[in-house]
C-alpha cells in the first residue's frame, strides 16, 4: 500500500472516531466540534495531494540526429577511343664506307640480272662492261640524278660514281646500271660493292631493307 493511500485512511479513521465521540455523550455533535473536524478532514485531504506522487512528465522524444550526408562518390570519367600512335620516321641502314646511309620502304632495288657473273674468268688488263639490271621495288621515283657508287672492295679502273638514267624510273620500273671497267693486271679472284645513291645523298640497294650491295665478282687469268 502507497504512504498516500495510508494517510488517507488514518486521517478517515479519525474523523470517525471525532464523529463517535461527540455522538456519545450528545444525541447531536456541536458546531465547533463539526468544524474542527471539517478543518482537519480538509488538511488531511491537502497532504494526502501533497504525498501523492506526481504524475511523471511525458519524457519528451528526443529528436533524432540529423542524418550525415555521406556524398555519392564523384564518377570517374571514362576515355574512350585508342590514344593516337605516334609515326615513326624510315629506319636508316648502315652507313657504307661511301658515307650516308641506306633508308628503307622509300628507296630499295632488287637485283634482276647481271653480266659478268660471280666468277666469270676475265684477261688481265682487259676493259669489259659490266652490267646490273635492278628493279625499283620502293615506293619513291629514281630521277636523273640518282647515280651508281662505288662502296669498297677492287674499284676496276671505273668511275666512283655513274649516273645510270636520263628519265624517272617509277616504282615498279627497271633501270640499267652499265660501268666500264679494266680487268687488274695481276690475276687472282677481285670483287668490288656497289650501292646507289639518291639525289639527296642517301645510299641504298637490294634487300629486304634496301641495305645490301650489289658487286662484281670476276677471276683475272693471264693474257696469254
Amino acid at each position: 500500500m502507497t504512504k498516500a493511500r495510508i494517510l488517507l485512511l488514518a486521517t478517515s479513521t479519525l474523523l470517525a472516531l471525532i464523529i463517535s465521540a461527540c455522538g456519545g455523550a450528545e444525541t447531536g455533535a456541536s458546531s465547533a466540534v463539526l468544524t474542527e473536524a471539517a478543518n482537519i478532514y480538509s488538511q488531511s485531504l491537502t497532504q494526502t495531494a501533497g504525498a501523492a506522487s506526481p504524475t511523471a512528465e511525458a519524457t519528451a522524444t528526443e529528436k533524432p540526429e540529423k542524418p550525415t550526408n555521406t556524398p555519392e562518390p564523384t564518377e570517374t570519367p571514362t576515355v574512350s577511343g585508342t590514344p593516337p600512335t605516334a609515326t615513326l620516321a624510315p629506319t636508316q641502314g648502315p652507313t657504307s664506307a661511301a658515307g650516308g646511309s641506306a633508308s628503307t620502304g622509300c628507296l630499295r632495288a632488287n637485283f634482276e640480272y647481271e653480266t659478268f657473273p660471280d666468277g666469270t674468268q676475265v684477261k688481265a688488263e682487259k676493259l669489259f662492261t659490266k652490267l646490273w639490271r635492278l628493279k625499283n621495288v620502293g615506293s619513291c621515283p629514281w630521277n636523273p640524278s640518282f647515280s651508281a657508287v662505288w662502296v669498297q672492295g677492287e674499284l676496276f679502273n671505273a668511275d666512283t660514281s655513274t649516273l645510270f638514267t636520263d628519265v624517272t624510273i617509277y616504282p615498279g620500273e627497271y633501270a640499267m646500271i652499265e660501268v666500264d671497267m679494266v680487268a687488274p693486271s695481276k690475276t687472282g679472284n677481285y670483287k668490288g660493292y656497289w650501292m646507289i645513291r639518291s639525289d639527296q645523298g642517301n645510299l641504298f640497294g637490294t634487300g629486304a631493307r634496301g641495305t645490301e650491295w650489289f658487286w662484281v665478282d670476276i677471276e683475272v687469268i693471264p693474257s696469254q
